[in-house]
């Protein structure tokens, strides 16, 4: 095949939230600290500085509940329970409730929760003002956290009702809450001292270890080639042998970008493929004219596929921040999936942010878990 002249953007829109990149090559600054793990009814994920998060996913995932409470209708809404807590001795969670698919819906976010029995009605001391959050959903005021864990932790339910009525709107099943904040307290190194919730002990809330401080990457900008450059014969032939759908998505491989990134690489994007909502791209690095290596995406785990570790979905590439980013979509919603940011720092394109969400709970990606943080200082702009 003949080089190519390269032409249009490949970039989509970038997601709503974080960015995405490399393995081999492509490092983590640090490693998240536990993989997702479900418990009965909620989750929990905890990121690379020990902020946990854990979520009620039996409700809008279609996953079904093993029992309504009693007295709620069987065709009242299936909302979800969203807890938060950061790492250290004085930390406190944050807890958020939403009956909706999409918490930014407009609707009356202050109500009530009340925590139920297995008989349907509300526990003593179970019964909670909510206020309106930024997000569009409900939170749990603060001075009410301490009683809501302590409550819930002998509750089957949480139902909700908005504004002063008492009619059930929506419902979320506490079953595996326990399990859930008990991980989390372990992790946290809170298990047998005082600033536990569940496991609680005698020890003093100066034994539960400091939040880690988040990794630093020096982020440094890169170059795009220009749309007169000629795709190498190497690049085109790959494409050819390597992405079975780019013909239909990008006739004549004029979607191909290149960008210089110093001392002879060249990391060239290749839009392979897509779905009804996702869009893949291969990542390939050129160090000569002869070389041309897959770029091998860094991930807390290892790739289920090797074949496809050096592909990106929904990618968005920022060559002034040094940044390359995708947003996975589990469903065409976006209620669940990942969004990642890998950043150049000269030598390697580092994982520095990652949240992702498994179950398909009807929570929009403000709520996602952050399963990697990092500090990311920006490149520093030339003087014209």
């Amino acid at each position: 095949m003949a080089d190519m002249p390269l032409h249009m953007n490949l970039s989509v829109a970038k997601p709503l939230l974080l960015p995405l990149a490399l393995a081999g090559l492509f490092i983590t600054p640090a490693q998240a600290q536990s993989v997702p793990k479900d418990y009965r009814d909620w989750s929990v994920s905890c990121s690379n500085i020990k902020t946990c998060t854990a979520i009620s996913i039996s409700g809008l995932n279609e996953m079904g509940i093993g029992t309504r409470p009693r007295g709620v209708a069987v065709d009242t809404e299936m909302g979800w329970l969203w807890v938060e807590l950061e790492a250290g001795p004085s930390a406190k969670p944050k807890i958020i409730y939403s009956g909706l698919y999409d918490a930014s819906q407009t609707s009356n976010k202050e109500g009530s929760l009340r925590i139920v029995g297995r008989d349907g009605r509300p526990l003593a001391n179970g019964v909670f003002v909510l206020t309106a959050h930024e997000s569009g959903a409900s939170q749990l005021r603060g001075a009410d956290v301490d009683r809501f864990i302590a409550v819930a932790k002998s509750g089957q339910a949480i139902v909700y009702s908005s504004g002063t009525s008492r009619t059930v709107q929506s419902f979320a099943s506490l079953s595996g809450f326990v399990a859930a904040l008990r991980a989390i307290e372990a992790l946290q190194g809170r298990t047998g001292t005082v600033a536990a919730w569940v496991d609680v002990g005698k020890l003093a809330r100066e034994r539960v270890p400091p939040a880690p401080a988040a990794p630093r990457v020096n982020a440094l900008g890169f170059t795009k080639l220009s749309s007169r450059t000629t795709v190498p014969k190497l690049v085109s032939d790959r494409r050819k042998a390597e992405c079975d759908d780019s013909d239909r998505l990008d006739p004549g491989g004029q979607g191909i970008e290149g960008f210089n990134l110093g001392k002879g690489r060249t990391l060239w994007a290749i839009p392979c493929g897509a779905g009804a909502y996702n869009m893949w791209s291969k990542f390939y690095l050129q160090t000569n004219s002869t070389k041309l290596e897959p770029y091998r995406f860094s991930t807390p785990e290892p790739a289920a596929d090797e074949e496809d570790a050096n592909s990106l979905v929904n990618v968005s590439i920022e060559p002034e921040t040094g940044q390359i980013s995708a947003f996975s979509k589990g469903r065409g919603i976006g209620d669940c999936g990942s969004a990642q940011t890998y950043t150049w720092d000269g030598t390697n394109f580092v994982l520095t942010s990652l949240i992702e969400m498994n179950a398909c709970s009807g929570l929009m990606p403000d709520f996602w878990p952050v399963r990697i943080k990092t500090e990311v200082v920006a490149p520093i702009k030339s003087k014209r």
